[in-house]
């Protein structure tokens, strides 16, 4: 762990500019995070009782490790973005509000980064309730405005200049009749001379197919007549055997266009889910912790305020156990 005060008159120059956009700001994070606190506790919910009464659960949570569980460099400066942004956003609103900053710093567990900025307890605590919402739905916020940022990007941007162009095959089955015709990298563009340009265009020629059809399948390696088998899933329908993504064709340089893209596509989703799960109402972990335990205090006295946290974080405990689980599994 380092800490530093280097940083804290950048984010003193930034708090001090605009303070009504930042006053702006912070209310609409307050709304933004009651909103993601609710959706964020009824996706785990639901999710949860999925996993429990589903033979074949998926995870409702997965941990984001580089390299392991996401892609490396792309998860990695997504990562390193979504710290930026978010404990930054803490610090500005902080001085906004003319609380202190003890100090800005940086972490590493294991090969996990991690950031932090240090606002003045004391000061945090002798606040009004409205500030103190206010600082702890400031990471949230930026996240979000982050990941809108992102997504603004790729459909204005990346993808106006991207063609779908046929699709790539990812991998091939061994077992399957496609395997030693095809082969990992081939571009498929037409089967039974029917053009296929997007995923979708597959997708639909393949339900109408049958386990012992052939198809004429056209990729950029050549044409090649492939025997359909039974699906394993799906009896009566066809089968190839085959993993595919969608490929394809840009006026600019793909080997720069699919690093940009990478990032920005990663940038929104470790933005809005990191953010989104951020404000679970976990108290003392988690930033909606923070904030559900000012609107519970609004309510109930101290005694019925510190049980209600209590029940929330046991309900909160096992939500994520159970949701974690089949990952594991």
């Amino acid at each position: 762990m380092w800490r530093t005060k280097k940083f804290n008159d950048f984010i003193d120059n930034i708090s001090k500019k605009g303070k009504k956009v930042w006053g702006a700001y912070s209310i609409i994070g307050i709304g933004a995070a009651v909103v993601g606190m609710v959706t964020v506790f009824y996706f785990l919910f639901s999710n949860a009782v999925k996993v429990l009464l589903s033979p074949e659960p998926s995870p409702g949570v997965g941990f984001v490790i580089p390299g392991v569980t996401v892609p490396f460099w792309y998860s990695l400066i997504g990562l390193i973005v979504v710290l930026m942004v978010h404990e930054g956003s803490h610090g500005i609103i902080a001085r906004a509000n003319n609380i202190s900053l003890k100090s800005v710093g940086l972490a590493l567990f294991v090969v996990l980064p991690g950031a932090f900025v240090e606002p003045d307890e004391e000061e945090l605590k002798k606040t009004s309730r409205l500030t103190r919402m206010k600082v702890y739905a400031a990471g949230s916020m930026a996240n979000f405005v982050t990941a809108l940022v992102a997504f603004v990007l790729i459909m204005a941007v990346i993808n106006p200049l991207l063609t779908p162009s046929g699709i790539q095959i990812v991998s091939i089955e061994e077992s399957s009749g496609a395997f030693g015709f095809l082969s990992q990298g081939d571009i498929i563009t037409e089967i039974n001379g029917v053009k296929i340009e997007t995923l979708q265009n597959f997708y639909d020629l393949m339900k109408d197919t049958n386990p012992g059809d052939t198809l004429n399948i056209k990729t950029d390696k050549g044409t090649f007549d492939i025997l359909l088998k039974e699906h394993p899933t799906e009896a009566g329908k066809g089968y190839i055997g085959i993993v595919t993504s969608q490929n394809f064709n840009s006026p600019v340089n793909m080997k720069i266009l699919t690093p940009i893209s990478g990032v920005l596509y990663w940038v929104f989703l470790l933005n809005f889910n990191i953010g989104l799960i951020n404000l679970f109402p976990l108290p003392f972990l988690f930033d909606g912790g923070k904030i559900f335990k000012e609107i519970v205090d609004i309510k109930f006295s101290e005694a019925n305020s510190n049980a209600i946290q209590k029940v929330f974080a046991f309900i909160g405990i096992l939500l994520f156990a159970i949701n974690i689980l089949p990952s594991f599994l």
